[in-house]
């Protein structure tokens, strides 16, 4: 019988990891022995307990996207274990959960209970973190250079929705933000030396809620990633002209922006820019984005399965 570790942040958008940790324990009909559940104490713990937990076959994320994204990078540090993660979504946009097909805790229940696991891609970011190297891995996106979160504050998400905070965010950060000289390496041939306002490597077609439609066409298992590069436009024409395109992914298309496919994405900058990974701020570039095919292995409802084990 598979042994399962649960593992609930406490704190994440207003108590809902508990929340949902509860609903969840009514929902389901099996004992859980108390030893099998562990809630995170402080920023990165859930990595640091999925690095370090033995004798388990899949650890169960009761969380957002952060929380998810420690579990599966402490999968990750482990090397070779095959750890499968199960998803209970206890955060504010859950789009990690979305993506692989949980919407509700129903979904949640479904998918433990079926054991249906599927492969998807996930992409190794190496990066640079206080001056010194570091390694994460992302399901999302990665943005270089330009990410409204540092201006997103929990009341914004309480009151205005992930969507609505994501906006908001964004204008405020426009009004500091300056656009780095990038040069990027897209499998090993540069194809962008000049200052530019973000770039994008995405995994996913959507984000943010399923608001903001960051890499239309992209897929989680084809193995290779998205890259959209916006050039550095003043930030009336970001505002007013590129920016509001990304909803509907007719970003794409705008003059100017280049989009295309890699399978690695070398990005330097010649002064630190910022990383943002899966919807949270992590250290600075240079850094170094690779496919990593069919790593990350989650338990989807049924009619999502691929592999049943």
């Amino acid at each position: 019988m598979k042994k399962t570790l649960y593992i609930i942040n406490p704190t994440g958008h207003g108590g809902t990891g508990i929340k949902a940790w509860e609903a969840f324990q009514k929902l389901w009909s099996d004992t859980i022995d108390p030893a099998d559940v562990v809630f995170t104490k402080h920023p990165g713990h859930a990595r640091e307990i999925a690095t370090s937990a033995e004798g388990y076959d899949t650890i169960t994320a009761v969380g957002g996207d952060g929380t998810v994204g420690d579990i599966n990078s402490g999968i990750m540090d482990r090397e070779g274990d095959q750890i499968t993660i199960a998803i209970i979504p206890a955060g504010t946009g859950n789009d990690i959960a979305r993506n692989i097909g949980i919407s509700s805790l129903q979904d949640a229940v479904s998918a433990l209970k079926g054991e249906h696991i599927r492969a998807f891609d996930l992409i190794q970011v190496d990066y640079q973190e206080s001056g010194k190297p570091g390694r994460r891995y992302a399901f999302l996106s990665a943005n270089v250079g330009f990410s409204a979160m540092p201006m997103v504050k929990p009341w914004m998400k309480r009151i205005l929705g992930p969507k609505g905070a994501y906006y908001l965010g964004t204008f405020l950060q426009i009004l500091f933000h300056r656009s780095p000289h990038l040069t990027v390496r897209v499998d090993e041939n540069e194809c962008w030396n000049t200052h530019s306002w973000m770039i994008i490597i995405a995994n996913v077609e959507s984000s943010s809620g399923g608001s903001m439609r960051i890499g239309p066409g992209a897929r989680t298992d084809d193995g290779e990633l998205n890259i959209t590069i916006f050039p550095a436009k003043s930030k009336f024409t970001m505002v007013t002209k590129l920016l509001p395109k990304v909803p509907s992914g007719e970003q794409i298309n705008a003059p100017g922006v280049l989009y295309f496919p890699g399978k690695q994405i070398e990005v330097v900058s010649d002064s630190p820019a910022i990383l943002d990974l899966d919807g949270d701020v992590f250290g600075t570039i240079p850094a170094t984005f690779t496919v990593c095919p069919g790593l990350f292995r989650v338990m989807v409802p049924n009619s999502k399965g691929m592999e049943n084990t």
